[in-house]
Parts: C-alpha cells; sequence; structure tokens
C-alpha cells in the first residue's frame, strides 16, 4: 500500500500515537515500517495476538520487564572482529537476554490463556551462560566489578593502597605549608591528572616539586611536591595496567557475545514485533477498540464505528464524535454519498478506508463487535483537492490522473474511495463521466464509496443495480448536520440553508431562489418525501423490534408456565402413584399377619375357615390395588430430566441411590453396595435435603442404606440377601415366598453369596422348615453356584 494511501487515510497520524507506546526504539520502527501480512491467516493471527494482550493489559497483568534496549547498534558494532562492548552495552545485551527468558516464561505459564502470543513468544531463544558472564563483570548499575578477574583485583588492591599513601603524604606536606604561611588555597587540587598543592608565587621556591599550572591572574602556582613524584608514578602505572585488564575483560566477554549474535538478532526481531503488538493493544485499549468480524465476502458491514483519528485527537480536546453506522451486502458493490458541505461525506467514507487499513496493518478497530469488514486485497483513495502546480494540472487534471492511476491497478477485492466524484467541470460532462469510471470499477468487482453532489450520479445510483444511494442527514430546523448516515436516500445539499446558517442577506436568498427552475426545486421535495417515508420506516422497525422483544418474552413466560404445569401434574400422578403402592403394601400385610395366625393355629378348622375367607376377600382387594397401580405405573411418564449422576428415590420403597447409568427406559441405580436396574417410571429424583430426610424418617445414619424387598416386586424372581444378617434375611426370605405365592410363581432365586456359609446355611434351615417349599438346591456353576440357592414351591 503506498504511503500516499495511507497519508491520505491519515493512517501514519495513528501509527505515529500507537508508536508512543512502544518499550523501545526498534518497537516504534518496527511499528512504522510494519507491512500488512501477505494473507488473510495472517492477518487473523496478527489481530488475535493484539487482542490476548489487550485482554491481558486490561486485567491489570503487568509485564514482566518495563523496559526494551535498543541493541541493534551494538549487534552492528560487534560484526567488526576488534570491537567490543563498554560496560553500559553489555548491560543492554543482559537486559535483551533476560527479557527474553522472562517473556517466554511468562507467556508459557499463561498458554492456555493466551495461546497466539504463547506460539509467538515459544520461539524465544533461552540463554543463561552469556547473561551470567556480564553479570559477572558488570554490576546493575554499569561499572566494572573489581572481582571481574583475578588481575583487575589485585590492581584495585595496589591502587587503594597507593592513592592513601599519596592522600597522607599530601595531607601531611599541606600541614606544613600551612604552618609557613606559603598556601594561596589551604586545600589540595587536581592539576593534570596530578595532585597538586596552590602556593603564592613568591613561595613557588620553598616546596620542592613539578609546576604543572599557574592561575589566571599568576598570583597562584600549583605544584606537585617532589617527595609523592614516586607514589603518583606508580598509581599511574597501575591506573594504565587497569584500563588495559578492563579492556581485556571486555574484550573476552564481547567475543562471546559474538559467537551467538544470529540467536541474539533473533530475539530481537520477536521482541520488537512484540513491542509492535504491545504499542497496537495500548491504543486499542485507549479507543476501546475490538476484533471485529472478517467476512470472505464483499459484505461490509460498519455498526458504531468511529473514525480513529478524530476520536484521539478529540478524547485529547474532550469534543464530542459521532459514530457511522454504514452497510453495503453481497450485492451492493458501489455507494454513492450525498449531502450538505460539511455534514460528514467525506469523513464518512474515509472511516470505512480507515478502518479498513488499521484491520488489515493488524489493529483492533473503535467499532462494534458486530461490525463486518472483508479484508480488501488493496486500497486507493482520491480525495479531489490536490493539484500540481509544477505540471501547470488544474484541480480537476490532477483529479482525472489520480483516478487514471486507480483504474490502472485496482482489481477484484479492492477498495476505491473516491471524493467529490468529477466535481470540477461541466455537470453533464463531469456526470457522465463519472458513471463510466463507476461502471468500469463495476465490472472490476471493486467495492467503491465515492462522494458527489451531482444530481445526475444520484438518479444514476437509484436505478443502476449494485449502486446504492446513501446520506449524510441533515437537520433543516437547526440547520446543522447530524451527521447521521442514511441508506438507500440520496441527500440534499441543502445550499440554501447553509446560506441562511451563515447568515446572508434575505434579498440574496430570495434572488437565489428565483433563478432555481422547477426541476431541481421538484428533485429536492421528491428527496424531503424520501427522507420522510425512511424516517417513517425506520420509526416502524423500532416498533417492531420492541414488539418482537416482548412476544420473546411472552413466550419465554408461556414456556416456563408450561414446563411448571408438566411438573405439578408429574408430581400430582406420583403422588396418586404413591397412594396406591400405599394401599397395596397395607393388603400384603393383612394378608400376611392372617397367614401368620394360620400358622400358629394349624388345628384350629374354625379360625382356618375364617382366615381364608378373609384371605380370600383381602386377595379380591389386592388384586384390584395391583391393578390399579400397574395402571397408574404405565400412565405414569418418566422423568425425562434424569440423568447418570442424580439422586433418586425408588417409588415402591423409600430407598435412594445414584443413577448410574440409562438404559432405554431404564435406570441403573446405585443403593449402597448394591446396584438395582429399575424402570425410569419407577424412580423420583430427589434432593440431597430431601435425601437426609428420608434418611431420618428411617432412622438410617448418614451413608447407611435400608433395604427392603417388596412383595409387590413382581417383574424379578430372584431376592439378593447380601449383606444382610440372620434375623433380617429369614424375614426377607420369608416375605419373598409370601410374594412368589401370591403371584403363583413357584420357582425362585436366593442370592446369599459364599462368603464363610454361614447365611446359606440359616436360609437352608429355614427352607426346610416351611411347609409351602417343597424343595431347594444350590445352583449349578451356570446359575451362580454355592453363591445361590434355588428354591421350588407347592
Amino acid at each position: 500500500m503506498e504511503s500516499a494511501v495511507l497519508k491520505k487515510l491519515e493512517f501514519d497520524k495513528v501509527a505515529a500515537y500507537a508508536s508512543g507506546f512502544c518499550l523501545s526504539a526498534m518497537g516504534r520502527d518496527r511499528l512504522l515500517e510494519y507491512r500488512r501480512p501477505a494473507t488473510g491467516d495472517e492477518i487473523r493471527n496478527e489481530l488475535g495476538m493484539v487482542l490476548e494482550l489487550k485482554n491481558l493489559l486490561a486485567e491489570a497483568s503487568p509485564l514482566p520487564f518495563s523496559h526494551l534496549p535498543d541493541t541493534r547498534n551494538l549487534l552492528r558494532k560487534l560484526d567488526t572482529a576488534d570491537a567490543w562492548l563498554d560496560p553500559e552495552e553489555l548491560l543492554d545485551i543482559f537486559f535483551l537476554l533476560r527479557s527474553s527468558v522472562q517473556l517466554r516464561k511468562f507467556m508459557f505459564g499463561n498458554r492456555e490463556v493466551y495461546p497466539s502470543l504463547n506460539d509467538f513468544t515459544i520461539r524465544l531463544w533461552l540463554e543463561k551462560s552469556l547473561q551470567y558472564a556480564i553479570t559477572q563483570v558488570v554490576d546493575e548499575k554499569g561499572r566494572i566489578r573489581d572481582t571481574a578477574s583475578d588481575g583487575l583485583y589485585q590492581i584495585r588492591e595496589d591502587l587503594g593502597e597507593g592513592r592513601a599513601r599519596l592522600s597522607r603524604s599530601m595531607e601531611r606536606i599541606l600541614k606544613r605549608c600551612q604552618a609557613n604561611g606559603w598556601l594561596m588555597e589551604d586545600t589540595v587540587a587536581l592539576k593534570n591528572g596530578r595532585l597538586v598543592l596552590g602556593l603564592r608565587a613568591e613561595y613557588k621556591y620553598k616546596l620542592p616539586g613539578y609546576v604543572q599550572d599557574y592561575s589566571q591572574t599568576g598570583q597562584t602556582v600549583f605544584i606537585e611536591p617532589a617527595e609523592t613524584l614516586e607514589i603518583s608514578n606508580r598509581i599511574q602505572e597501575l591506573e594504565i595496567a587497569e584500563r588495559r585488564e578492563i579492556e581485556r575483560i571486555l574484550k573476552s566477554v564481547s567475543a562471546q557475545i559474538r559467537t551467538e549474535l544470529d540467536n541474539i538478532r533473533h530475539n530481537e526481531d520477536i521482541l520488537a514485533g512484540f513491542d509492535s503488538l504491545y504499542a497496537r493493544a495500548r491504543i486499542a485499549i485507549e479507543t476501546a477498540s475490538v476484533y471485529p468480524s472478517l467476512s470472505s465476502g464483499p459484505e461490509l458491514r460498519i455498526v458504531g464505528g468511529l473514525h480513529p483519528w478524530l476520536l484521539i485527537s478529540h478524547l485529547q480536546k474532550k469534543e464530542k464524535i459521532f459514530p457511522l453506522d454504514l452497510e453495503l451486502c453481497d450485492g451492493e458493490q458501489a455507494l454513492v454519498i450525498s449531502g450538505p458541505n460539511a455534514g460528514g461525506k467525506s469523513v464518512a467514507m474515509k472511516t470505512v478506508g480507515l478502518l479498513s487499513c488499521m484491520l488489515l496493518h493488524g489493529y483492533l478497530l473503535p467499532c462494534s463487535e458486530s461490525s463486518v469488514f472483508p479484508l480488501f486485497n488493496d486500497l486507493f483513495i482520491e480525495i479531489g483537492d490536490d493539484q500540481s502546480i509544477e505540471n501547470d494540472l488544474s484541480t480537476f487534471s490532477s483529479h482525472l490522473a489520480s483516478i487514471k492511476e486507480i483504474l490502472s491497478s485496482a482489481s477484484s477485492g479492492s477498495l476505491v474511495l473516491i471524493d467529490e466524484l468529477c466535481s470540477g467541470t461541466d455537470v453533464e460532462e463531469g456526470g457522465a463521466i463519472a458513471r463510466a469510471i463507476i461502471e468500469e470499477l463495476l465490472e472490476r468487482s471493486v467495492k467503491t464509496i465515492v462522494t458527489t453532489h451531482l444530481g445526475e450520479l444520484k438518479v444514476y445510483a437509484h436505478e443502476r443495480q449494485g449502486v446504492v444511494n446513501g446520506a449524510m442527514e441533515f437537520d433543516r430546523e437547526g440547520l446543522v448536520p447530524t451527521f447521521r448516515f442514511l441508506k438507500g436516500l440520496p441527500g440534499n445539499s441543502f445550499a440554501f440553508a447553509m446560506l441562511q446558517r451563515m447568515g446572508f442577506p434575505a434579498s440574496v436568498l430570495a434572488r437565489a431562489s428565483g433563478f432555481m427552475k422547477e426541476g431541481p426545486a421538484g428533485i429536492e421535495q421528491m428527496l424531503d418525501d424520501l427522507k420522510s417515508l425512511l424516517e417513517e420506516n425506520r420509526v416502524l422497525q423500532l416498533s417492531l423490534s420492541r414488539e418482537r422483544t416482548e412476544l420473546e418474552g411472552f413466550r419465554s413466560a408461556l414456556l416456563q408456565d408450561r414446563a411448571v404445569a408438566q411438573r405439578l401434574k408429574h408430581e400430582l400422578e406420583t403422588r396418586g402413584y404413591r397412594q396406591m403402592q400405599q394401599e397395596v403394601e397395607h393388603a400384603r400385610k393383612e394378608i400376611r399377619v392372617l397367614m401368620k395366625e394360620v400358622k400358629e393355629h394349624p388345628d384350629d378348622r374354625h379360625a382356618l375357615l375364617q382366615a381364608r375367607e378373609k384371605l380370600s376377600g383381602k386377595r379380591s382387594e389386592l388384586s384390584s390395588a395391583a391393578a390399579g397401580l400397574e395402571a397408574a405405573a404405565s400412565a405414569a411418564p418418566a422423568d425425562s430430566s434424569i440423568r447418570p449422576g442424580d439422586l433418586v428415590r425408588l417409588l415402591d420403597s423409600r430407598t435412594t441411590g445414584e443413577v448410574e447409568a440409562l438404559q432405554g427406559d431404564s435406570a441403573v441405580v446405585r443403593c449402597g453396595n448394591f446396584r438395582i436396574t429399575t424402570a425410569l417410571k419407577g424412580v423420583e429424583k430427589i434432593s440431597k435435603t430431601r435425601e437426609r430426610k428420608i434418611s431420618r424418617e428411617e432412622g438410617l445414619r448418614p451413608g447407611e442404606e435400608k433395604w427392603t424387598v417388596h412383595a409387590s416386586d413382581v417383574t424379578s424372581n430372584r431376592l439378593d440377601l447380601r449383606g444382610l444378617t440372620g434375623d433380617d434375611a429369614v424375614n426377607e426370605t420369608a416375605r419373598f415366598i409370601d410374594s412368589l405365592q401370591l403371584h403363583r410363581i413357584f420357582t425362585g432365586v436366593i442370592i446369599h453369596g459364599k462368603g464363610s456359609g454361614a447365611l446359606r446355611q440359616r436360609i437352608a434351615g429355614f427352607l426346610k422348615q416351611h411347609r409351602h417349599v417343597k424343595g431347594f438346591r444350590l445352583g449349578d456353576w451356570s446359575e451362580g453356584g454355592a453363591g445361590v440357592t434355588i428354591i421350588e414351591l407347592q
């Protein structure tokens, strides 16, 4: 994209402002020299990283570093074989390497939240030996450490001792000269790198030594005492040795760095790129920018879009800026925007261009997230206000020259923006040329936006398929533009309104109105009528939207009421089912009492006959109740909301458990250490509070299960006694046999497990004495072996 286009779109201003957020000069240069990625996937990846970094900064998460040094010149310096880096320059290399390690570790630790940034920074080269070598030589203030080498340590030790000796000698000589009154200044001075005393000129021969300097007046002579000369010379020799040793150390460390120049440049490149992302994330936060939807087609929809540079400058001035809502559907290839001068036509057009340009360069946009942008392969703009004095071109000639360049380059997938298309010449000729230019761009499938005052172009946009009118609204009553874009409607120029607003005399307005022909006045009236219809349509759409929202609310409320009604119905049906169960169970208890009485008085024929009559009546009641129970069970709907993991209660008992799995219309329920497969209709979902209440009512401790096998369980001829004590097992076996007899089932399976065999023996002893048991045996291998007993009833 040419720099001239970027400048006309004011992208250069936005980029320059964003570069101020960079942490380093190399990051600023990278941002300002940034070239758009070649493919759509690369653009999406770039935008994704900026969005992740924006989110990171918005959460007040600080970066692991706050400063990035610019090391480009330092690495170029090391390209020369004998060159070495100063201590401060070594420290910059250290900070670059340390920042690389910190950034990579930080992003890797947050890779699940910021995956794109982790993928970008994971390529950083991790290095520790160079960092260690630099810190062994240079301290945090950029000074060479005494311990940088053994030789340097010894030299500085000798220097310290020599300077202390020299200081003591100078203090002693100073006191002697003071006592004799030879001094002009009562301090030790430094001249030409040597310690001297300032003597009065007339006493310069009193102190043996070497003259180093005179004052400007000549009254003071600075003499280095002869007795300190040897010490001073020794110090000077040590200082030369110190400089040479430091130079040797710096050369050594620089040589180590030189071997890793490629890796350091690699990190430098990634950190500069990251700095560029950081600046774009910072400006995104300041302008409340978002990642809009990207369209693979030509659809363009801007919702609440703000001109980025106007937004930045107006934020600083605390001035209001008007958002833009603009949409071009798939079949709408060209947009003709008309309206009053200073009404926002050019700003609207340039807003589209600048937002599209920023998106291609990896910037988030100040608009709504519901906005949709295509990824244009190129952008072209002609604002129509440039002319070339050197080439003797008029404004219109320059305008046509720019359009010619656009036509020579624009292709399918490009965006072309032209301000005041062909407005600088005869209206009729200009309209014809403008239509021809738009037709050429339409044939190439170029998305085109132009602004105009030409009435002929407005009519053309109304009639030509693929071209749509657009207007910038104007408040006729207030005589001010509203800066609101209206699609599908051509705009008036409102020149007379502008005259009135600017205070022109009424006589000028009257004469101008008289010169107007009927045709244009009729068109103005037509445009006013269209505007009124459009406004009515907009109000109607808002009303319909509100009504639709209300209807959705009503629909949601009805669905909730329906769900409540279904739940109440289910609860009522379940309650009736439970009542029938209770009646059946009550009848069975009475039958068991009668059978117990018969067993207790087997020789009492009268009692036996009376019991038989009662038993016959109760069996009739039980059959009727059982039939009703079966009908209720078949009619009761299964709870479709039951899922694995839910707590449920078996409706034919007070046993509770957890659903482990669903198998069609059945559920596998785990109750303590046992599993039961039962119909979904036979269970109800309960809460943990209800489960605890049931346990309290049954007298159970938390976590303890109560097992009861009911005679109503006619779907199975198996009884599981595992986990029960001897007496409980005998009682349950008696009830099981009664249930089998009641339903005319003559075989049954009792599961007692193998274990120690005590439970099996207890059950066998009971079965031997039971007068309705015809016989029993242990199961064979296929039936469960010694863990089960097969019984046969009379």
